[in-house]
């Protein structure tokens, strides 16, 4: 449960910012991997970078806002961003 709460999380955050300049829509890939291990998704997306958000602090208790990368940072044990030309990449690991 803890990996659905943390793909849901950075999942919408790729689709609200994911649209790369001059397109309407959102182009995002979307990659889920069960091994006998792990759960892992890779989530692919061409829209502008990040900046330093994975860092953040949890928000104080009155923002409406800013939760979704502290609460998957904590339900997840690994979680990457890569970017690389104009891709933005998103590793979610959640061991068994």
């Amino acid at each position: 449960m803890l990996f659905e709460v943390a793909l849901a999380e950075i999942g919408a955050n790729v689709l609200r910012y994911a649209l790369p300049e001059g397109s309407a829509d959102p182009l995002v890939r979307y990659e889920l991997k069960l091994d006998g291990e792990a759960l892992t998704a890779l989530l692919t997306d061409w829209g502008p970078p990040l900046h330093n958000h994975l860092t953040h602090p949890m928000p104080v208790q009155t923002d409406e806002a800013g939760r979704g990368l502290a609460i998957a940072r904590k339900a997840l044990d690994e979680l990457g961003y890569e970017r690389k030309g104009k891709v933005n990449t998103w590793r979610l690991v959640k061991r068994l």
